[in-house]
């Protein structure tokens, strides 16, 4: 079973500069190619965006304080000039999950079924948006290399592998693509 592109939105979580480091940075041209290509095809493609803020559970528990706003809430350099695209859209959160109510507003309104996942970071907003997708009936296919941690207490590849290894089940093995199946899923819908 493979995504239909007709029913598909790319979702492009947190490709943000404050996330994007050593260990999440070759994530990031597979996700620039991916979009680009998608873009061409005129199927939507959401850009997420986090913003941490004042008294934030991840200061109070976590101690995490960073991407507060600009320059490390832009998104990268390589995806920017594909927000403004016809059938781009941007999206705001200040919670893991992509699927906010307006998140879930906005795949109502572009009609689709199936999320195509790429981003930053596997081990945290990729997974909870997958999880969430799975539980309100979306389909949800993460892009194992077109996905990363950018953890830096841990062993980010540890993380991410962890994170896939959850994915698989509690989400479906099946859902679990690489770049290049959703290059020819692409090729396939251009060519028709």
């Amino acid at each position: 079973m493979t995504p239909s592109i007709e029913n598909s939105v790319l979702l492009v979580v947190d490709a943000q500069n404050g996330f994007v480091n050593q260990h999440s940075a070759h994530a990031v041209p597979v996700i620039a190619d991916l979009a680009t290509r998608w873009a061409e095809t005129g199927r939507p493609t959401i850009f997420t965006r986090y913003w941490n803020y004042e008294g934030s559970p991840w200061e109070k528990l976590i101690g995490w304080r960073a991407l507060y706003g600009p320059p490390e809430t832009d998104i990268v350099d390589d995806l920017t000039p594909l927000t403004t695209r016809a059938n781009a859209y941007t999206l705001d959160k200040t919670v893991y999950t992509a699927l906010t109510a307006e998140g879930i507003e906005l795949l109502r309104k572009l009609e689709v079924t199936d999320l195509i996942i790429c981003g930053i970071a596997t081990d945290a907003c990729v997974l909870k948006t997958a999880l969430d997708a799975f539980e309100l009936g979306y389909a949800p296919w993460v892009i194992r290399d077109a996905v990363a941690s950018n953890a830096t207490r841990h062993s980010a590849q540890e993380i991410h592998d962890s994170a896939l290894l959850h994915i698989s089940r509690l989400v479906g093995v099946r859902q679990l693509l690489d770049a290049a199946d959703v290059r020819d899923l692409i090729d396939k819908a251009t060519v028709a």
